[in-house]
């Protein structure tokens, strides 16, 4: 995390890559349910939290796979799926 944040290549790649996941999530929620919009920054939203919770547990030395329900239940909530 420390090194992505220092290096201005590393961290245009991963705003990059996240903005792409976010919209990726916009359109397939869309897709799913053209009647429920998706709310602006709806993507953002939701890739922000999965990221800070993944980086929680990391500094509480916690195992990531025990965040799988976790992420996947604050996406679903995040967005109208």
């Amino acid at each position: 995390m420390v090194e992505s944040v220092a290096c201005p290549a590393i961290r245009k790649v991963t705003g990059e890559c996240l903005t792409a996941w976010a919209q990726l999530m916009e359109a397939l929620v869309a897709e799913r349910r053209p009647d429920r919009p998706v709310p602006p920054m709806g993507g953002t939203v939701a890739i922000g939290a999965i990221v800070h919770l993944s980086a929680t547990a990391i500094e509480e030395d916690r195992d990531l796979s025990s965040m799988n329900g976790i992420l996947a239940g604050t996406t679903y909530r995040l967005l109208p799926a």
